[in-house]
């Protein structure tokens, strides 16, 4: 009787355990075209990323590149700047000489 009772449960077992790998077949089998398309979606959208960090890095490059131009420029005008603000402070010191060497010479010639 035991035996009896053992062999109808191992071929309860092997048979279970036959559905069970049908089972994992058949979900296997139905989640593969999923797994793929997920797959397929993330690693168009990772090539999307990486497609615009180069964008980036190109243009970040590009922008510090003519950033430093700019402040290149900048400084250049600025030494423009300061030699014409002297020499008009200088052409202002000479107006005002001559007008001083005017007035002493109107002063000298009513006197």
């Amino acid at each position: 009787m035991f035996d009896t009772i053992m062999k109808e449960y191992n071929q309860n077992k092997k048979q279970l355990d036959k559905q069970d790998e049908l089972l994992r077949r058949h979900i296997g089998m139905l989640a593969e075209p999923m797994t793929k398309k997920v797959l397929h979606g993330l690693n168009a959208n990772i090539a999307i990323l990486h497609q615009n960090e180069q964008i980036i890095e190109k243009e970040t490059k590009q922008l510090l590149k003519e950033t430093a131009q700019l402040q290149k420029e900048s400084q250049q005008w600025q030494i423009l700047y300061n030699n014409l603000n002297e020499t008009l402070k200088k052409v202002g010191d000479i107006v005002n000489f001559a007008q001083i060497i005017e007035n002493e010479l109107q002063e000298l010639c009513e006197s």
